[in-house]
């Protein structure tokens, strides 16, 4: 069966330099904050330096962990709550906080490389930063889940703490006193009174211009006596239910990412999915650092980025443009780039979706940006120009297999959804016609 694009439909894949070196230096480049928030005052010292040195960069690895708990506690929040309750602001005595879920208690939601068997012990900060939270929401007790990560082969998992707060008052004095220490040396240019953060000597982006090494200890907003925390197991599989039921819920709407993996867009509305919370929770992960992802590379160039609404036959959608360009943005995890010219047949799944939204808009040219996640400290970006022509092929096996789709037809009616290896890794691979 044919694809949405052949090999031959490509004239040229070229490399862009150009705007690979801008999207790179605008994901690194970050706003200044201009109020004083409870982040800040988790680790004043850190705060500071980020501000006063906006020339130092924070590499993309560590960027990359932040777009992983960035996008997991959007997805994740999502799913187990409800818009109104989600990303909660809140304000007093002059700083400001965002609570990750906050409807009857906050919550804050955590990433990490591992659960804590003492969270007040090893995860202080996160302690603090919710104490913080709760006086100033006028709560006595919230919760921290924290999510490990799934990675170097380790299974995802999730564990929810309660944390009941004795003194609220003692909190709100202690947040107070480094409010003002903090803005005491953002006015006179000098950290010097500011305490040593928690990540002295731990790989620190600022310990070339930080002055830690001779700075006090860092004392806790939350003494081990003014705080009880518990494991919430119940909470734990209550968060972890309602993620699996916000994945499965049924949707009828045929979307363009359906007409580029047709076969799983079939199996989704007739078999489902089978899978353990683990497989839940790793899809969570995985769907948000490619939503932060796109989101620091789409707004990495003020005004570059515009969204276009699309109809074909009963598909609705938006094609994303990069400088006018219709643009894809994907991840993959091999451990070294894929040769331009490889591209078509290994990721010709890539290919279609962009043939697919340039077509859509009338343009012959297409933008693929490719993230390496685990590539080393160097280069992880690539940025390619495609040619592309087939046009009226590429839009007539979208309506034919639109059409299958109306008519319900099986799986095996329609093209495989990419190369051979991708339905071992299929959550539909028992049901496919692929195996």
């Amino acid at each position: 069966m044919a694809a949405l694009c052949e090999p031959s439909f490509i004239r040229r894949i070229d490399a862009n330099r150009t705007v690979k070196d801008a999207l790179e230096a605008g994901i690194r480049n970050r706003g200044t904050r201009q109020r004083v928030s409870v982040t800040d005052l988790v680790n004043p010292m850190q705060a500071y330096h980020s501000r006063t040195h906006p020339e130092v960069t924070i590499p993309l690895d560590r960027l990359q962990l932040m777009w992983t708990g960035t996008g997991f506690h959007r997805l994740f929040g999502a799913a187990v709550s409800t818009e109104e309750f989600l990303e909660q602001f809140v304000e007093r005595d002059g700083v400001v906080g965002k609570i990750d879920i906050f409807e009857d208690f906050p919550i804050e939601l955590k990433t990490s490389a591992s659960l804590p068997e003492d969270l007040l012990a090893q995860r202080p900060a996160y302690v603090d930063q919710l104490a913080m939270y709760c006086y100033m929401a006028e709560r006595r007790a919230g919760a921290v889940v924290v999510y490990r990560r799934e990675e170097f082969g380790r299974d995802p998992a999730l564990m929810a703490y309660r944390v009941a707060f004795h003194d609220l008052e003692k909190i709100g004095a202690r947040m107070r006193e480094r409010r003002d220490l903090f803005l005491d040396a953002l006015a006179r240019h000098d950290p010097s009174r500011l305490e040593r953060c928690e990540w002295f000597g731990r790989r620190c982006d600022y310990e070339s211009v930080c002055s830690c090494a001779s700075a006090p200890p860092l004392r806790r907003i939350v003494d081990a006596e003014d705080a009880l925390v518990s494991e919430d197991q119940a909470m734990a599989d209550e968060l972890k239910e309602a993620a699996r039921s916000w994945r499965q819920r049924p949707t009828w709407a045929i979307t363009l990412n359906d007409l580029v993996f047709p076969r799983r867009g079939v199996l989704f509305r007739t078999v489902g999915r089978t899978d353990d919370d683990d497989d839940n929770l790793a899809d969570l992960q995985h769907g948000g650092f490619f939503s932060a992802l796109t989101e620091a590379i789409r707004y990495s160039e003020p005004g570059a980025y515009k969204g276009t609404s699309i109809s074909f036959e009963t598909v609705r959608g938006v094609v994303r443009t990069h400088r006018a360009v219709p643009t894809v943005i994907r991840s993959t995890n091999t451990r070294e780039m894929i040769e331009r010219d490889r591209l078509p047949f290994e990721r010709g799944y890539w290919i279609d979706r962009l043939a697919l939204e340039s077509a859509l808009v009338g343009s012959d040219v297409g933008r693929l940006v490719v993230y390496y996640p685990r590539l080393g400290a160097g280069d992880k970006f690539m940025v390619y120009d495609l040619g592309l022509v087939g046009r009226e092929h590429t839009l007539a096996e979208a309506r034919r297999r639109l059409a299958l789709f109306e008519a319900q037809a099986g799986p095996a009616e329609f093209p495989q959804c990419g190369p051979d290896w991708m339905s071992l890794y299929c959550p539909y691979k028992d049901a496919c016609a692929c195996q």
